[in-house]
């Protein structure tokens, strides 16, 4: 998701071709230099079986070697080349196997079909709202997880998202990224369907966290920025994430790399964060946020959300939580059930309701004391 969402796709294929050109050098240079001595022991015997041959021709003809020694000598010689000949034929099929794996993967990595991409750009965009009209998708063979949904999120405010487990929270946010297309429906910016904006445009519009954020074996700058960014950007970027002192730029957060480090599940949290705060940085003006903060404690994700929503107060943001003593702060809250919309509103008119939004937020109050434990565990009665 983040490889096409943040535009790396040709980013991670040169990374990749330029590393496998430099290994494939490195390997052919070393079969070169063991497979040097074979081809000296073929020549060897070729030249051996010239001789060999020659001479047996030669007395033959000169009547001093019958027929049938001169054959089983030529058999010793035919066998004691087929002995040489057999490493041959064993690296020759070595080198074989590599061909049929590839030949193997050719239909696999064939191109599925992309998302069509329109012309207008999306530069300065929202200015107004994000209308999600009617919108219908499923993923293939399965039922709709998105049903006919309707909502409006003003541009500039901060939305919060809740719903149970399979609702259709992080569907919403892949389309809103443009990751998939719905199957009716649509999505528009201020008035404009984001299908008629070119691809790389909007996406360079949209920012994202998701719950399963990528983790390279790459310097702390290259995670926070792939793309590429001034370091004061970076820098900027992992103090509001609450990363300032994480590690050097330019260490590699990995194991087994000269001066490598790696990190705790929430320091890589705070990473991806400033990974998205980066984006808003370089021009990004929708910030979506799936779980973002789920492997901090409660006071750490307190802390850290309200740094986004000052890092990101003229960006229209979407978080998506369990946490109601976070997702209390957004401007707007809307409860997802069955892939529509059943409840929106501030928190204190969704608590006045007395609906969906109420009961769930007092089954967690209820289950979450003041002292958390060792962990800082929450209870999370969405799942």
């Amino acid at each position: 998701k983040e490889l096409r969402l943040f535009g790396l796709v040709d980013w991670t294929i040169d990374r990749f071709v330029n590393r496998r050109t430099r290994l494939h050098a490195l390997q052919y240079e070393a079969t070169r230099l063991r497979e040097k001595p074979m081809m000296w022991s073929l020549l060897l015997v070729a030249g051996a079986n010239v001789t060999v041959f020659w001479s047996l021709a030669t007395q033959v003809a000169d009547s001093s070697l019958t027929l049938a020694a001169a054959a089983v000598f030529a058999q010793a010689a035919v066998g004691v080349s087929m002995i040489a000949f057999g490493g041959f034929s064993w690296a020759l099929d070595g080198s074989s196997a590599p061909v049929a794996a590839v030949l193997r993967l050719e239909p696999a990595m064939r191109p599925a079909g992309a998302l069509p991409s329109g012309q207008r750009l999306a530069a300065g965009l929202p200015a107004r709202d994000i209308c999600i009209r009617d919108l219908t998708f499923a993923y293939p063979g399965g039922a709709p997880v998105l049903d006919h949904l309707d909502l409006i999120v003003p541009a500039g405010s901060s939305l919060a998202i809740v719903g149970q487990n399979g609702a259709g929270k992080t569907t919403l946010a892949k389309l809103l990224c443009r990751l998939y297309d719905p199957q009716s429906g649509a999505i528009e910016v201020d008035g404009i369907d984001v299908r008629d904006f070119d691809l790389a445009s909007w996406r360079s519009r949209v920012t994202a966290v998701f719950q399963d954020f990528m983790r390279l074996e790459l310097p702390l700058r290259d995670n926070v920025a792939p793309a590429g960014a001034p370091d004061e950007a970076v820098r900027l970027a992992l103090e509001a994430a609450g990363g300032a002192n994480l590690a050097g730029l330019d260490t590699i957060l990995a194991r087994g790399y000269d001066g490598g480090t790696d990190l705790s599940g929430g320091q890589w949290q705070r990473v991806a964060l400033a990974r998205a705060l980066c984006a808003v940085t370089l021009g990004a003006g929708v910030v979506l946020l799936d779980e973002p903060t789920a492997q901090l404690d409660v006071r750490g994700e307190a802390e850290i959300f309200e740094r986004l929503l000052a890092a990101t107060r003229h960006c229209t943001t979407i978080l998506i939580s369990h946490r109601f003593s976070t997702v209390r702060q957004a401007d707007c809250i809307c409860v997802l059930e069955h892939g529509r919309v059943i409840e929106i509103g501030t928190h204190e008119q969704l608590m006045a309701l007395g609906g969906r939004y109420q009961t769930m937020f007092d089954l967690q109050a209820q289950r979450f004391t003041e002292v958390e434990d060792e962990e800082g565990k929450s209870y999370d009665v969405l799942a």
